[in-house]
C-alpha cells in the first residue's frame, strides 16, 4: 500500500465539500451530509472539522495541522433523488476513514472515484420509464383496481415520465414541475374515464400520483428534525407542503377542464388478500427503488422491506380496527428493517427508508381530498383530509422512533465497545487481559489510563476482578 501524503487544507476542502454536495443533491439528509463531510476532512488529516448545510447551502471549515483554518461554501441549486450516489459516496467514506474493504490513501484517488460517481449512471431512461409505468401499474393493483385500470396506470404512468423528461432540459422550478405534472395526471385520467377505457379516474390518479407524492422530503425533514437540524427539517417540511399544494392545484384544473364523473368511490380501499398483497408491494417498491437509482443489489431488500411494513400495516389495521394504527406499526418496522439493514449491508439507512415508505404515503387520501374540494363537499374534503394528515403523522412518528432507538443502540454500542478496548496506560503498562478496573493496593482506585505506579513505593498493581497482583519496575 502507498505510503500516505499530507494533504493541504484546501485538498481536504475539495474533497470533502465535493462530497457533501453529492450527498445533497442527489436526495441526503442534511444530518448525513454533515456527517460525511465532516467524516472525510478528519480521515484526510484535518484536527478540526465543522460543516454546517441547509437544503441549498453547503458550508465547511476546516483546521490543518499546520494551525490555520480555511472556509468554503457551495450553493446547491439542482436537487433530484438517486439513491445510488448517496450510498457509493457513503462507501469512500468508510474507505478513507479505513472501514471499507481496502483503506483508500490520498485526496487524488478520493477525487478521482467522486468524479466517477458524479458522471455514473446507474440505470437508462427507457428502463426508468418503464419502472415508472410498473409502479402506477401495482400501485392500482395494490388500491384494489381492475386490470384494465392497472393497464391504463401503467400508459398514463409511461406518459407522465416521458411528459417530465422533456421540461427537465428548460430548469423550471419544483413547483411548476410539480403543478404540470399533477394537471396531466387529472387531465389524462379524466380522458380515461370519458372514452370508456377505465370506468373511474380514482383508482387510475391515485396509482399515478404515487409517483410524484413527495415522500422523500417528508422522510428526510423528519429524520433531520431528530438529528438536531430544526431549520433544514422545517425547510424540507415546508418543501413538502408547498409540493403536494402544486400537486393539488394542477390536479384542480384537471378535474374542472374534464368533469367525467361527480362522485368516487373511496381511495382508502385496499387488496385484501396477504399474498397478492405482498407481491403487489414488493413489486412497486421495487420499480420505485429502480428509478431512484439504488443499486441492484439493494433493490432486493428495500422492496423485501417495503412489503413487510405493509402487510404489517394490513395486519395491524385488521387487529386494532385502526388505520392509524397500522400506519405507526408499519412504519416502525420498515424503520426497524432498514436501520439494521444499513448496519448489516454497510449502506445508508435512506436506500432502504425511502422506497420502503412509499406503499404507507396515503397518495389516495390526497387525491380525494382534492377530489371532495374541487365538488364543493366541504365535509368529506375535509375528513377525508384530517385522515390523510394523521396519517402522514404516524408515519412520521414511526419512522422517527425507529431511527430513534438506532441512534441510541448506537451509541450504547460504541461506548461498550471503548470501554473494552485494551490501551496501554501513560507509564506504558498495559492492565490485565480482561476489560476490568485496575486497582491500586490498598485500596486506592483509580480511572484506568492513569499513570499511577510512581506513587507509590511498592509498585505493586491489582485487579479487583480476579485478585491478581503484578509487579512493576519504577517509573
Amino acid at each position: 500500500m502507498p505510503n500516505e501524503e499530507p494533504v493541504s487544507v484546501d485538498g481536504i476542502l475539495d474533497v470533502a465539500i465535493e462530497a457533501g454536495m453529492i450527498v445533497l443533491q442527489n436526495g441526503g439528509e442534511t444530518y448525513r451530509t454533515e456527517e460525511t463531510m465532516g467524516s472525510m476532512a478528519r480521515s484526510l488529516g484535518a484536527t478540526s472539522a465543522q460543516a454546517f448545510v441547509t437544503p441549498t447551502v453547503v458550508m465547511l471549515t476546516c483546521t490543518g495541522k499546520d494551525g490555520l483554518s480555511r472556509t468554503r461554501i457551495e450553493r446547491i441549486r439542482e436537487r433530484s433523488i438517486n439513491l445510488g450516489k448517496i450510498a457509493s459516496v457513503n462507501e469512500i467514506s468508510r474507505r478513507l476513514a479505513g472501514h471499507g474493504r481496502r483503506k483508500l490513501v490520498g485526496a487524488g484517488v478520493a477525487t478521482s472515484l467522486l468524479r466517477r460517481v458524479v458522471s455514473s449512471r446507474n440505470y437508462g431512461p427507457v428502463s426508468v420509464t418503464v419502472a415508472t409505468g410498473l409502479a402506477a401499474f401495482f400501485f392500482s393493483l395494490l388500491f384494489a383496481g381492475s386490470p384494465r385500470e392497472s393497464v391504463v396506470a401503467f400508459a398514463l404512468g409511461v406518459l407522465l415520465r416521458l411528459a417530465l423528461s422533456l421540461f427537465q432540459p428548460l430548469g423550471l422550478s419544483a413547483f411548476i414541475v410539480s403543478v404540470f405534472g399533477g394537471f396531466v395526471v387529472a387531465l389524462l385520467s379524466r380522458l380515461a374515464v370519458l372514452v370508456g377505457i377505465a370506468s373511474t379516474s380514482g383508482n387510475v390518479s391515485s396509482a399515478v400520483l404515487m409517483i410524484l407524492v413527495p415522500g422523500i422530503a417528508i422522510v428526510n425533514a423528519i429524520r433531520d428534525i431528530i438529528a438536531g437540524d430544526l431549520m433544514a427539517g422545517s425547510a424540507r417540511l415546508l418543501e413538502a407542503f408547498v409540493t403536494a399544494a402544486a400537486l393539488s392545484i394542477g390536479a384542480a384544473f384537471g378535474l374542472l377542464l374534464f368533469p367525467a364523473e361527480a362522485s368516487i368511490a373511496s381511495t382508502s380501499v385496499y387488496l385484501e388478500d396477504a399474498s397478492a398483497a405482498f407481491i403487489c408491494s414488493f413489486c412497486a417498491t421495487a420499480a420505485f427503488a429502480w428509478f431512484f437509482q439504488i443499486n441492484r443489489y439493494d433493490i432486493f431488500w428495500s422492496s423485501l422491506f417495503g412489503a413487510i411494513g405493509w402487510s404489517v400495516y394490513l395486519a395491524a389495521n385488521r387487529y386494532f380496527a385502526s388505520p392509524m394504527t397500522g400506519y405507526l406499526i408499519g412504519a416502525l418496522f420498515v424503520g426497524f428493517l432498514s436501520e439494521a439493514g444499513a448496519v448489516i449491508l454497510k449502506k445508508p439507512a435512506t436506500v432502504y427508508i425511502v422506497p420502503g415508505i412509499i406503499p404507507l404515503v396515503p397518495g389516495g387520501g390526497m387525491y380525494e381530498t382534492m377530489f371532495q374540494a374541487v365538488w364543493g363537499n366541504v365535509d368529506a374534503a375535509s375528513s377525508t383530509g384530517f385522515n390523510t394528515l394523521t396519517a402522514a403523522a404516524a408515519i412520521a412518528v414511526g419512522i422517527a422512533l425507529a431511527s430513534s432507538f438506532a441512534r441510541l443502540a448506537g451509541k450504547i454500542l460504541r461506548r461498550a465497545s471503548a470501554r473494552g478496548r485494551h490501551e496501554p496506560m501513560k507509564c506504558g503498562v498495559r492492565p490485565c487481559r480482561r476489560s476490568c478496573i485496575p486497582t491500586i493496593l490498598p485500596r486506592r482506585r483509580r480511572r484506568r489510563g492513569e499513570c499511577f505506579l510512581s506513587t507509590i513505593g511498592d509498585n505493586r498493581l491489582s485487579c479487583r476482578n480476579f485478585g491478581s497482583r503484578r509487579r512493576f519496575p519504577e517509573t
